[in-house]
């Protein structure tokens, strides 16, 4: 989900506007799907970080030469700057779908954010890319730092989204400052991913989840 998701669901997400491209520079006759090839280069990143990821682990994870991958991405920073639209658009496809289909703004939030924490413990602790790439590269990358601001920007204005259609399901009081719980909610939200990383237990996740929603609920 998702950014914090499990790989399947953002694959099945990504898959949904790929094409496949001609690839004449990989070798004769052969083509590849680029946007396969990128999601490939995004799961190594999330697994490794940016910095431990060698040119010859995206040469082998996203199985193209190397001189197929230059021409085609550029540079190790430009795959990962790729890699982080992808996982971005993947992203709010997957919570535009979730949330627009919602008659119960409060509980899908809550289910969002304990499914979002739930598949970053059972995705071996990767937690969420953006957040990872906020720690590692956030301080001197000014174009990652970027990228991070506005997907978190992204996620609050969803947030929003929900909480005012739950104003209007008379589940929260009509005078709350929707954009600013919304921020509350993903700042609380960063802090759980994180936490997911290093081995909290679920129970605990949960319970902090709890409490995080009866503040809501209680907002005025």
């Amino acid at each position: 989900m998702l950014y914090y998701f499990s790989n399947r669901q953002l694959v099945e997400w990504a898959g949904r506007s790929r094409t496949c491209h001609n690839a004449n520079m990989v070798g004769p006759n052969k083509q590849f799907n680029q946007d396969e090839a990128l999601q490939k280069a995004l799961e190594t990143f999330w697994v490794k970080g940016f910095e431990a990821t060698s040119m010859q682990d995206l040469v082998d994870n996203m199985e193209i030469n190397r001189a197929s991958m230059y021409q085609t991405y550029g540079n190790k920073h430009a795959i990962f700057i790729e890699s982080l639209d992808q996982y971005t658009k993947s992203t709010f496809d997957f919570m535009d779908s979730m949330f627009e289909a919602s008659t119960t703004p409060l509980k899908t939030l809550k289910d969002f954010i304990s499914n979002a924490i739930d598949a970053s413990l059972k995705g071996q602790m990767k937690g969420c890319l953006m957040n990872n790439a906020a720690i590692e590269l956030g301080p001197h990358d000014e174009l990652v730092a970027e990228k991070i601001r506005y997907f978190w920007k992204q996620m609050e204005v969803l947030f929003n989204k929900l909480l005012m259609q739950a104003i209007k399901n008379k589940q929260l009081e009509s005078k709350v400052d929707t954009k600013k719980l919304a921020r509350l909610i993903n700042n609380s939200f960063q802090g759980l991913v994180a936490k997911s990383k290093v081995n909290f237990s679920k129970s605990s996740l949960m319970t902090d989840i709890d409490v995080l929603f009866d503040l809501i609920k209680n907002s005025k």
